[in-house]
């Protein structure tokens, strides 16, 4: 029977309130039972950030027919059961020490619900929670704001049989609803109307952009991608505006879409997606889509699986787990971060927190080759596997990664097809950092007790590096250059002082 609506989702408590221990290391484990795929994602617990380990996906289709016959069909429900039967295999193989199995709007809303999940139930060895509706949209939001704690204005979740609409101002949940509408689903675009039309809070709330979280809005996204050449290939965090979005869901529910960007497996779909999609960008009048690659699996990983510390800042604790794994000896970033932080005054508002994640990050890649590590520590960044970091921090990262690694060197230009997302004095601050932990790092060998030796100071046009007697023979002409180009980049002449 199918759930009732809630134009309100219970109470749940802001992550800094979270009072559940700290899980032990180990292996943890969501399966999603959705209406077009069933997903496995097994996670590693060992550090603050939840790793995926292992991320399969099967296009299973256990929706498919729903709004017809309101049963799930006998062909899809074995297919599925024999895609968690290879789930069970790897769960066991891999020694997960806690799975949540969750099944979505298919199996809540089917007749014949239970001839799926009492099977299912016998080949994992477990219960299928079955979330409501109210539970999927919190979950769904849960997920966002596990990586985006402040996030403000309408999310959705497009699936095969249901979309989850969710409002947001500051992390918190204003409203929400959950509509018996997929990308699988056999609709018209007046009856989505219709429907959005009964729970006016979409439009009133005022919402500037609309966070799309599945595979219907990612699709959208690597079409957008495909079309106008955008240069950074991540679609978590990408950002449309509003008319690229209409124009590329108004083509791809025309006669003749253009596929380009769009991936085989969606290209049945996709027309009704858009649609929906479409519906919604013109009823609530957002500015933005902004899209997003959580999920409610980091919803379920949120709610039962972090406490309020590994709920913090993601991209911090990312940052200071690479810096525990690459750096040549210990303690150094603290260092770093000290000696870096006089230059976070002439950078722009809100860079302090980015030089820190920079400094945890400055010895990625050493052990590469001399020639390439500039170029892979800068890949390695802006594909970092996480959802915790946008766009623009990507490429800033990136870009401070490359002159930490390469300098100025005239044979080793940074190539600058990711310059049009910052602006001139973004990419400037990245390069005068990635400068400034090069001559760090180089000047004391990568040891921290030198580098506590050393600190900047700027005063009227000079940049003064002051350095403890103790270790004036570790300045030699080869760092008085790197200084040197240190200070002209960031618009100052350097000054040296012993004391």
């Amino acid at each position: 029977m199918d759930l009732p609506v809630s134009d309100k989702l219970p109470v749940v408590p802001k992550a800094n309130s979270a009072k559940k221990p700290a899980p032990k290391n180990g292996r943890v484990a969501v399966i999603d039972i959705g209406s077009n795929s069933l997903r496995l994602v097994v996670y590693d617990k060992n550090g603050a950030y939840p790793s995926p380990l292992f991320d399969e996906r099967a296009n299973c289709r256990l929706g498919e027919g729903l709004d017809q016959t309101e049963e799930l069909a006998p062909d899809r429900i074995e297919y599925a059961l024999q895609t968690l039967r290879r789930f069970a295999a790897i769960i066991s193989e891999m020694k997960v020490e806690s799975c949540y199995p969750i099944a979505t709007a298919a199996v809540r809303r089917a007749k014949n619900g239970s001839e799926f999940r009492d099977p299912a139930e016998n080949i994992l060895g477990m219960p299928v929670q079955i979330l409501s509706k109210a539970d999927e949209a919190n979950h769904v939001s849960r997920g966002l704001t596990l990586n985006l704690p402040e996030a403000t204005g309408l999310v959705a979740d497009l699936g095969g049989g249901s979309i989850e609409i969710i409002a947001l101002r500051r992390g918190e949940v204003c409203h929400s609803v959950s509509l018996n509408y997929g990308h699988l689903s056999s609709v018209t675009a007046s009856e989505i109307g219709s429907a959005l039309a009964e729970h006016s809070w979409i439009r009133d709330f005022g919402a500037k952009q609309l966070f799309g979280v599945g595979g219907s809005f990612r699709t959208i996204g690597s079409a957008f991608i495909s079309r106008t050449g955008y240069p950074l290939h991540v679609l978590h965090g990408l950002k449309i505006k509003r008319k690229d979005a209409l124009a590329i869901c108004r083509d791809l529910r025309s006669d003749e879409p253009s596929l380009e960007g769009v991936p085989l497996s969606r290209a049945a779909t996709i027309p009704v997606a858009a649609m929906i999609i479409q519906e919604l960008i013109e009823f609530s009048k957002v500015y933005r889509l902004t899209v997003s690659g959580t999920s409610v699996r980091d919803g379920v990983i949120a709610i039962n699986e972090l406490n309020a510390n590994q709920q913090a800042d993601f991209l911090m604790a990312v940052s200071e787990e690479i810096a525990d794994s690459t750096g040549r000896v210990a303690n150094v970033s603290p260092a770093l971060k000290k000696f870096l932080k006089p230059l976070s005054k002439i950078c722009l508002a809100g860079s302090e927190r980015l030089i820190n994640v920079a400094a945890n990050m400055s010895d990625l890649c050493w052990h590469e080759h001399s020639d390439l590590r500039g170029d892979i520590a800068a890949r390695h960044v802006l594909s970092l596997p996480v959802n915790c970091v946008t766009h623009k921090e990507r490429v800033w990262l990136a870009v401070a990664l490359y002159h930490r690694h390469f300098g100025l060197k005239p044979n080793k230009a940074r190539p600058q097809d990711l310059d049009v997302l910052l602006s001139k004095k973004r990419i400037s601050d990245a390069m005068i950092i990635g400068l400034a932990m090069r001559f760090a790092l180089i000047f004391s060998a990568g040891a921290s007790t030198p580098m506590k030796l050393i600190r900047l100071k700027i005063k009227d046009s000079k940049l003064i590096l002051k350095i403890d007697k103790s270790i004036e023979n570790l300045m030699d002409h080869r760092c008085e250059r790197r200084l040197k180009q240190l200070a002209e980049s960031a618009g100052f002449s350097p000054k040296i002082i012993l004391k």
